[in-house]
């Protein structure tokens, strides 16, 4: 649309902005974070960053979670993340970057598994379990491998089936 200037020319008239493309992305983004902020003051604590994000289907190493949450939290740290400073991140990976932090397909996992499962027996004994993740590529610490090994492992065999998992 344009409107006519005192000098017989045209101007664009300014459209009114349209509709938020991404509304409900932000819906669901809200909604997640939302969950974690228990006192409804737009924030949460840092360490459910990760968890709010992986229920965003976004499935990031640990090194690349670390450096979002660098990029957003507060000069000085607080502990807290800021609803204003978190929507803006989700957004980008939701929509630029979404193929690059989704999860391992189901038969990728197993594969990955049965690569390690030389015998084939379909499953890993827990201490190999153990060994596997705290010797190669990114390093679990002794509680997630304690806190996985709780959840995976067969306590009265001692080994994780790893196709209940994939």
């Amino acid at each position: 649309m344009a409107e006519a200037t005192a000098e017989g020319g045209t101007t664009a008239m300014a459209q009114p902005p349209g509709p938020d493309p991404h509304a409900e992305l932000k819906a669901k983004i809200k909604a997640a974070f939302s969950i974690f902020d228990k006192d409804e003051k737009q924030e949460c604590d840092v360490r459910e960053i990760g968890t709010i994000v992986r229920s965003l289907n976004i499935y990031p190493t640990e090194k690349q979670l670390q450096r979002w949450i660098h990029e957003i939290e507060e000069e000085e740290a607080t502990g807290f993340i800021k609803y204003e400073k978190f929507e803006p991140l989700a957004v980008k990976l939701l929509t630029e970057e979404q193929h690059q932090h989704k999860r391992n397909a189901e038969d990728e996992i197993v594969k990955a598994f049965q690569v390690l499962d030389e015998d084939k027996k379909g499953y890993l004994e827990a201490d190999e379990l153990q060994r596997l993740m705290t010797s190669y590529g990114e390093k679990f610490s002794n509680e997630e491998v304690k806190e996985m090994l709780t959840a995976a492992v067969d306590v009265e065999l001692g080994r994780g089936f790893y196709e209940d998992y994939a």
